[in-house]
């Protein structure tokens, strides 16, 4: 396409927009939104996309490879048609989590940039067929992305950070089925960590619940002997008044027989 300013897109929605040194991208493409398709913006000197991006509500591919960018919006996620992006050859540091609601992506280029993560919302894309990640700064996958086994068809993630070599062998490093069986097995393990630590928290919670039974047992145990205590001095108070009523009854029978006795013995 020649390089002025009547651009449009072609009858099959076509719009190749590359090689225009553009540094921002101008206003008119926002006018196109009930016709563009295919975006090419490549080969530019873009530092952003801007949030307007998402009113391209028909688009189904977009390639800004060969820019500036750092970063992709997060209105990217409104792109309900989207099927293909292109964005490799930038300076892209981290993707927006808003990414994993692009459910009919099939293919997400990213390689060239200086991703240092991917974040597990990526299995969202449950569409996505081919994944390039090779020559970044990645130090590791998400264990997320082992749920799109039965969809992907081409991963590659050579040529990032050492960390990643030590977690999948470089000879698999294009070899999107040890690559996902791998993701399998991280994933399975990390599942039964997070059961394991459930289950020590929960003996933890139990623990302490017993704790605190027990010490509640012993205040129950410490009132009880208390009351023991203060029932059987009730009961010693109990019997010494018992036994002074019966000595003073008994003396007081004695009494009288004796006054009885005495005033029969004055008859006489």
């Amino acid at each position: 396409m020649e390089d002025d300013d009547n651009y449009q897109p072609d009858a099959t929605g076509h719009l190749e927009l590359r090689y225009r040194g553009w540094t921002d991208i101008e206003p008119r493409i926002w006018s196109f939104a009930d016709c563009l398709v295919h975006l090419d913006l490549s080969f530019n000197q873009l530092q952003t996309l801007p949030a307007q991006i998402s009113n391209l509500h028909l688009l189904k591919e977009l390639n800004c490879a060969c820019n500036k960018l750092q970063s992709l919006p997060e209105s990217i996620a409104s792109l309900a048609w989207l099927r293909v992006i292109k964005a490799n050859g930038n300076s892209i540091v981290a993707l927006p989590k808003e990414l994993g609601a692009c459910k009919a992506l099939e293919l997400l280029n990213l390689s060239e940039n200086v991703l240092t993560s991917i974040p597990q919302e990526i299995a969202g894309c449950t569409s996505l067929q081919t994944l390039l990640l090779q020559n970044n700064d990645l130090p590791r996958l998400p264990l997320s992305l082992a749920t799109l086994s039965g969809k992907m068809q081409q991963l590659d993630i050579s040529n990032n950070s050492q960390e990643m070599a030590t977690i999948m062998p470089t000879e698999i490093h294009r070899d999107v089925h040890s690559i996902m069986w791998i993701l399998g097995l991280q994933q399975e393990k990390r599942q039964c960590l997070d059961r394991l630590r459930q289950d020590v928290k929960l003996l933890q919670h139990d623990n302490i619940a017993t704790e605190q039974e027990l010490a509640q047992a012993e205040e129950r145990i410490a009132s009880l002997t208390e009351r023991k205590r203060v029932l059987e001095n009730d009961m010693e108070s109990i019997r010494y008044f018992l036994a002074a009523r019966l000595y003073y009854r008994e003396l007081r029978k004695r009494m009288l027989h004796w006054w009885q006795e005495c005033k029969r013995a004055w008859a006489r």
